[in-house]
């Protein structure tokens, strides 16, 4: 049988309810819910948020070499950089 999509509104103790689903009574079925997407921008939380920066910073390089990382020449103040 085809998947069915419905939009619905939690309640105030937290419950769901569906009516008119196209299923036989004592059909088992998987329910997934997932917050609506508000203009177009879909909703996340901060650990996803948090999850997709970590993975941008992990993916991030250097373009070109920053140069000598030598210790006397990092800490020369004689020369304007």
């Amino acid at each position: 049988m085809a998947d069915y999509e419905t939009i619905t509104t939690v309640g105030g103790l937290g419950d769901i309810h569906l009516v008119g689903v196209p299923f036989q009574p004592g059909t088992e079925v998987e329910v997934v819910v997932t917050p609506k997407k508000t203009n177009g921008e879909p909703v996340v939380d901060a650990d996803q948020r948090l999850t997709a920066l970590l993975s941008a910073l992990d993916h991030a390089h250097n373009a070109e070499p920053i140069g000598s990382l030598r210790r006397e020449e990092l800490y020369d103040r004689d020369v304007v950089r």
